[in-house]
């Protein structure tokens, strides 16, 4: 019996010790890779290394388009700041020649940090991808940076700590709105005190999210976390406690730029969630069948996930849904094109996002341990929104000018 019992308890310890093992490589070894293709350095050259760079990048494009259509206007919009006073949201809006019938908005920065790759595709679809002929019906507003202070300060939120687009509706009554499954899950997504990565809890924490995942399930974790919060100030997806400044400037002008326009349709840049490599179509999950089938049209050949799969999440406060609500009268179709970079629709990657985004907003809210600490931490940040990889930057360039020159060519034809 004892001999029994031996045999037990060894074989107890090997499990426990190989899934301590597995979890700990798995989580703090994790290193997705990239699709081979042949870098192109035609296509590197629009991705800039600060906000100043691509700001001004986005205006050179911007002019030269002007000075081949002298119809082109470009203007700039300070956001308001504490801190900085030189943050804006430039625009770049090319009128329809002819008929004004549609209208194209293509919007970077939503998430600030997500800006650099936003602005190099719109670089992209302005020097490569605009025609002149393709105007005769079709007006087109580039919008550049629509969170600048989370583009120069390497944030995806606001100076105010908010997620801009969990932020976004016409009535106030989205921040009463409660999200039970974060609560439940605060000491994970929220810990107090200095980020510290040689933890015992982080480097373990693929541990933790799994077990919170045995007591509910991935895709309602993800929810949980992912759909938005307003209760918790200094906390991860916080949609705040009003509405952010750029708001109402963003307001102004889609109002303004669309009056004469029957049909709005809006491309929103984002990185981060999904295969890395992959160019994804993630709209809020829409009902309007007309609606739905007009996006598949343009999209055509492209798979758009309607939020039926067990990858989705649905959010709060999204600034797509927010201009179909803000331009009621139109007929407006919304769409989010989001490049992946951790391949979150697994286990390890949606662990590995998640970690690097709670650490993160921890260090950012109660500082670092210590300076490698915060070097780490900020590094993988941007990693995880905008690769270095100069052929995850090519694929995804190559991809998106595919995906942009069927879409407005089938976008006019419509």
């Amino acid at each position: 019996m004892k001999k029994f019992l031996k045999i037990i308890t060894i074989v107890i310890v090997v499990l426990i010790v190989g899934i301590l093992g597995y979890t700990y490589v798995s989580l703090n070894y994790y290193s997705p890779e990239d699709t081979e293709v042949e870098i192109d350095q035609t296509k590197l050259q629009y991705f800039q290394d600060s906000y100043e760079e691509s700001r001004g990048a986005f205006r050179f494009q911007a002019n030269k388009l002007r000075a081949k259509i002298d119809s082109v206007q470009l203007f700039s919009r300070n956001v308001p700041s504490k801190t900085n006073n030189d943050l804006t949201i430039d625009f770049c809006y090319v009128p329809a020649k002819k008929d004004a019938r549609k209208l194209l908005i293509l919007t970077s920065g939503t998430h600030g940090v997500e800006g650099y790759v936003g602005s190099a595709v719109q670089q992209m679809f302005m020097n490569e991808v605009l025609d002149v002929e393709m105007l005769d019906n079709v007006g087109i507003l580039f919008v550049h940076a629509v969170n600048p202070f989370g583009f120069k300060y390497a944030r995806r939120l606001t100076e105010n700590n908010v997620d801009f687009n969990r932020n976004c509706d016409i009535e106030n009554s989205i921040f009463s709105v409660e999200n039970s499954g974060y609560n439940d899950l605060l000491g994970m997504l929220n810990p107090p005190g200095k980020a510290n990565t040689e933890s015992f809890k982080n480097k373990f924490f693929m541990l933790v999210v799994i077990n919170k995942m045995l007591q509910k399930s991935k895709a309602v974790l993800r929810q949980a976390i992912l759909q938005g919060q307003y209760e918790h100030k200094k906390g991860i997806y916080f949609g705040g406690f009003n509405f952010e400044p750029q708001l109402a400037i963003l307001s102004e002008v889609f109002k303004s730029i669309s009056a004469d326009y029957e049909t709005v349709f809006n491309i929103d840049l984002h990185t981060g969630y999904g295969e890395r490599g992959t160019a994804h179509l993630f709209p809020n999950p829409i009902e309007d069948k007309k609606v739905k089938s007009t996006l598949e049209n343009i999209f055509e050949g492209h798979e758009i996930n309607w939020g039926d799969s067990d990858d989705f999440y649905v959010i709060n406060g999204s600034f797509t849904d927010y201009i179909g609500k803000l331009l009621s009268d139109k007929f407006y179709l919304p769409m989010m094109l989001e490049y992946g970079t951790l391949n979150s629709q697994s286990t390890v990657g949606l662990v590995k996002s998640l970690h690097i985004s709670v650490l993160e907003n921890q260090g950012t809210q109660f500082g670092y341990k210590s300076v490698e600490d915060s070097i780490k931490i900020k590094n993988n940040y941007m990693q995880m929104f905008n690769p270095s990889s100069e052929m995850w930057r090519t694929k995804i360039m190559n991809d998106s000018k595919v995906i942009l020159k069927l879409t407005i060519k089938n976008y006019a034809d419509l």
